[in-house]
């Protein structure tokens, strides 16, 4: 089966789940074209596959349908009323990304990164076991996404995220000198920055599957969906990954992004410590300081603080 195939197969399923009927399926360019009916008004859902994996349009006027359709094909499913209440209540209370998946045991991985799009610093992989009690506290402290909290809110919750998962966390981080080496070793082979994410997401997977077992696993869906399985060893290959967009909205994979980030916030911190400079966050704003340190420590130390495949770095 191919990964058109495949992600028609989930799609036809998880709408089943949800009450819905597809009324009519046709080949369009690259792709195919769904109609979704709740039996009184229908969408189009345009599935398409490309170089960069599966893309879905939901088409239509908004309307809670076109809503409810959206949610499906970014991995949620609404609970149902009325006739289909019965249908689909088996999967109301489900965490986001887990919604449709057979067997699931309330036990979970979540993965997240920080770093990615940051010139200076490193880059930091976290993955964090949860279960749903230790879900629902993690949610009652307030952990979300690490995007919307302050660095001082992030750096306050991975105490409390550490504390409560003690034993059940991992965090894999590339600082800048084994990143570019590393980075430089796949470009050579003809991979780029997703692989590495891929082949670092992996690595945090297993190492925290060697410390204790589970058998579900979600992570963000940065790339095609093939690139962490790729990267996956003995261990990975036995669970259920899961890959969505804005996987953040589960609470493992928030918790996840907030260590990551604290990692990183901590290193940027020890870097200006190190160098007696403050490095900017993200990617604006940073060539001024790249000269100053260049000048400061010699061209070939920036390697030492900063991703050198950044397009920035050519202005430095």
């Amino acid at each position: 089966m191919d990964i058109l195939s495949a992600r028609l197969a989930v799609l036809s399923e998880r709408f089943a789940q949800a009450g819905y009927k597809i009324t009519a399926d046709k080949p369009i360019n690259y792709g195919r074209q769904l109609k979704v009916s709740d039996g009184q008004t229908a969408v189009t859902v345009n599935i398409y596959s490309g170089k960069k994996g599966i893309s879905i349009v939901v088409g239509g006027s908004q309307s809670p349908l076109k809503e409810a359709v959206s949610a499906i094909t970014q991995g949620q499913i609404p609970i149902a009323t009325g006739a289909d209440a019965a249908k689909s209540h088996m999967f109301a209370g489900r965490p986001p990304g887990f919604e449709g998946v057979k067997d699931f045991d309330n036990k979970w991985i979540g993965l997240d990164e920080s770093g990615k799009g940051d010139f200076f610093g490193p880059l930091v992989v976290a993955a964090v076991l949860v279960d749903d009690q230790s879900a629902g506290r993690l949610t009652a402290v307030g952990v979300k996404d690490s995007k919307a909290l302050s660095d001082e809110k992030n750096r306050a919750l991975a105490v409390r995220i550490r504390e409560e998962c003690a034993g059940k966390f991992v965090e894999l981080e590339w600082m800048p000198a084994d990143y570019n080496a590393t980075y430089s070793q796949f470009s050579n082979a003809g991979r780029n920055l997703n692989h590495l994410l891929a082949f670092s997401h992996a690595r945090a997977l297993e190492s925290l599957l060697a410390k204790e077992p589970a058998q579900f696993a979600l992570a963000d869906q940065f790339a095609h969906e093939r690139f962490i399985q790729a990267e996956l060893m003995e261990k990975g290959r036995t669970i259920t990954l899961v890959q969505m967009h804005k996987a953040e909205r589960n609470v493992a994979v928030a918790a996840a992004s907030i260590l990551a980030r604290d990692r990183f916030l901590g290193s940027m911190a020890a870097l200006a410590a190190q160098y007696d400079m403050v490095f900017p966050k993200g990617a604006v704003q940073v060539v001024p300081v790249a000269r100053d340190f260049a000048v400061r420590y010699g061209k070939d130390a920036l390697k030492q603080v900063c991703k050198l495949h950044f397009k920035t770095f050519e202005q430095i």
